[in-house]
């Protein structure tokens, strides 16, 4: 009896022991990890801001946890939440609080049963060709004293998830092209009037030249009234054979159509934008640009390309200051 009550005492006193050490250790924690990124400040924030976009990046994925589920609320602004319900990842919300645009972006991050927030923040600075991306976390231990000696191995845990996800983030990045204002857009769709026929690539301007003008005396004739730029979808691309092709314009309210010209709606829903400026013969940069853009952001193209006349060439006749717009609408 004399032994375990000397047992008992010194577990006492290592478990008393252990508390007061407990109470000398920081009661608050400090993680920050950079990293340069050779790309534009816009680019690397709005891969962050967006939580659409995380799933490209952050270590903390659906898919290092397969039975989480994640829902996003809101979009790039303040009140914006991720929350996310997992056995690894266990339940919590990340909120956006405070944003800069370009700048700097802070969270709270916070997990079901755990008082304590930590405070997240991203700054985005440009140092030559390169952004500095530094990412903190900060956060107060409380007085549990397992949490005093968990705040030990914060920096280095949390830490490495940090490395990773900016390596992630450099790598994202810097495999996007090199090609200004690519970017995901809304589209309306709205009624419209169009052509559409197999056409032979060499017949492609001549197919426009024809039926663009003819769908416009029409509406004028039907009294319709246009609302936007004339228009063409691709429905496939053989070069060798020919391209099922559809030219129109877009209307304010819907009309009837006559013989080939038919009733038609313009495209609808997400799609990724870019503009170009150029004749129409050299446009396969900016193709190329969107394919490798489509590619790294795993997105899932329906349909084919989406182009939008802006400029008029019977009224533009310098072929470098035609723009088109091409859309490739995704799901």
């Amino acid at each position: 009896m004399k032994l375990l009550k000397k047992i008992v005492i010194w577990l006492v006193v290592l478990i008393a022991l252990l508390v007061v050490v407990a109470y000398l250790l920081p009661g608050s924690y400090h993680v920050e990890r950079s990293i340069l990124i050779k790309t534009d400040k816009t680019v690397a924030y709005d891969m962050v801001c967006d939580f659409e976009k995380w799933d490209l990046w952050t270590p903390w994925s659906a898919e290092s946890d397969t039975t989480a589920v994640i829902e996003n609320i809101g979009n790039c602004e303040v009140g914006a939440v991720q929350k996310w319900d997992g056995e690894e990842m266990g339940k919590g919300e990340l909120k956006l609080i405070e944003l800069d645009p370009a700048n700097m972006l802070k969270w709270e991050l916070g997990f079901e049963g755990i008082n304590e927030k930590m405070i997240m923040e991203m700054t985005f600075e440009q140092e030559g060709d390169d952004i500095l991306l530094s990412w903190t976390g900060d956060g107060e231990l409380g007085y549990n004293p397992l949490y005093r000696y968990m705040g030990l191995m914060i920096d280095s845990d949390l830490g490495a998830d940090y490395e990773l996800g900016l390596q992630n983030l450099k790598t994202l990045c810097e495999s996007l092209p090199d090609y200004p204002g690519i970017s995901i857009t809304e589209l309306a769709a709205g009624p419209a009037i169009s052509v559409k026929d197999s056409v032979a690539m060499a017949d492609l301007g001549v197919f426009m030249e024809t039926y663009m003008p003819l769908l416009y005396m029409y509406a004028i004739r039907q009294g319709g009234k246009m609302a936007g730029h004339p228009y063409s979808i691709y429905y496939n691309w053989d070069p060798e054979g020919l391209i099922l092709v559809e030219v129109g314009i877009p209307l304010e309210e819907a009309i009837e159509g006559e013989d080939m010209i038919m009733p038609a709606s313009t495209p609808g829903g997400q799609a990724v934008k870019a503009t170009y400026l150029g004749p129409y013969e050299e446009m396969a940069v900016v193709y190329e640009a969107l394919e490798q853009y489509i590619k790294v952001m795993k997105l899932d193209v329906v349909g084919m390309a989406y182009e939008v006349y802006v400029t008029d060439p019977g009224e533009e006749p310098d072929p470098a200051k035609w723009e088109t717009i091409i859309y490739f609408p995704f799901k």
